[in-house]
């Protein structure tokens, strides 16, 4: 096979490719560039200029370190680059509007290097939203008790590294059981999903709600004291005591009980707030139901 033969099939093959590809020199700069389906990316623009005219400092050294571990290793070196269009004026002007998830995948040859950029947006959504449904409960939308766990550790654990104070409540629904037998599994489920809906409606963004059992949440809440935590437990209280759900069996009406911990300091950890919580909550329950029970 003839050289032109070879240059023609090579063309041919980035002419047909949906990937953008790029030819580089080690040191970085863009010896032909194919644009692929990337409508954010202009040929004419990029060919003869170097990464780093084009990338922010982070991304030209992430592709030009691939680049060197392709010549070095003779392989092909593979790694994910974030393209937002607010740090990349340069593709931003070519037609990048939105944040894109590329596969950089770099293969020497001969002195030079093939950057191939594939778009992996789809494949990067379809991962989170699965990660999202896995912490997520089906019924109400809130997190789910694996979603909780690593929340408080890291939460509590950056409380104790500056000093700074946090709260968490444990709501539970009062005689939740009755509520099922009663009326039905159906309207319990309405109940939970109102209670969500409400809590959302007034916690913090911060504020972090996971459901912890079946009629039971817990809501983790950063920069609150004590004093505020019970404040906030009696806000949900309130909402639940006064709040009415049509059902056509009439109209249903519910309470909830909740308990409040507060950090105690460097020796104390999620596990022990908790069980704190749940401790008062039992008091709560214990006294009467429709109740905030905290630490004295």
């Amino acid at each position: 096979m003839s050289d032109k033969q070879i240059h023609a099939r090579y063309d041919a093959l980035l002419t047909a490719t949906a990937d953008a590809v790029m030819v580089l020199e080690p040191t970085g700069l863009v010896m032909a560039c194919s644009t692929g389906v990337a409508e954010w990316l202009d040929a004419d623009a990029i060919v003869g200029r170097k990464l780093d005219d084009i990338f922010p400092e982070d991304i030209s050294a992430d592709i030009i370190a691939a680049a060197v571990k392709a010549l070095d290793a003779s392989k092909v070196i593979k790694v994910d680059i974030q393209l937002r269009p607010e740090h990349i004026p340069v593709l931003r002007e070519q037609g990048l509007s939105e944040t894109k998830w590329v596969e950089l995948r770099c293969s020497a040859a001969e002195g030079e290097v093939l950057a191939v950029f594939r778009d992996i947006t789809a494949k990067r959504r379809l991962e989170r939203q699965v990660t999202n449904q896995a912490q997520r409960d089906p019924l109400t939308g809130a997190y789910n008790r694996r979603a909780l766990r690593p929340v408080l550790e890291q939460a509590v654990a950056q409380a104790q590294r500056y000093d700074w104070v946090c709260s968490l409540m444990v709501i539970d629904v009062d005689n939740f059981s009755d509520l099922n037998d009663n009326f039905s599994w159906d309207c319990g489920d309405q109940v939970l999903q109102q209670l969500v809906t409400s809590v959302h409606s007034m916690k913090r963004t911060s504020d972090f709600l996971a459901r912890y059992g079946d009629d039971q949440f817990v809501m983790f809440m950063p920069e609150t004291n004590h004093d505020q935590g019970m404040a906030a437990g009696q806000r949900v209280r309130r909402i639940m005591e006064e709040m009415e759900i049509p059902y056509a069996a009439g109209d249903v009406h519910f309470t909830v009980s909740v308990g409040v911990a507060a950090l105690h300091g460097p020796e104390d950890d999620p596990d022990n707030m908790l069980r704190r919580a749940l401790e008062n909550l039992f008091i709560a329950k214990q006294s009467g139901h429709n109740r905030v029970e905290g630490e004295a």
